[in-house]
């Protein structure tokens, strides 16, 4: 179990869906935002960021 940097709650990063496109898009922004570890946010922060992104919002 892994402690998220953004919300603060445990998760299990074995839980990960592969194929979630919003995921994908959140792990993206915080690549080129220069965060060290994208694994350290748990799913829910990942997609929460990817949608912040697509709706053009900056974060």
């Amino acid at each position: 179990m892994k402690i998220c940097k953004n919300c603060y709650r445990e998760f299990d990063e074995r839980e990960e869906d592969p194929l979630n496109p919003i995921d994908e898009l959140g792990k993206i922004f915080l690549e080129v935002t220069g965060e060290t570890n994208v694994m350290d946010y748990c799913p829910e922060c990942r997609e929460e960021l990817g949608l912040v992104n697509v709706a053009g919002f900056n974060n």
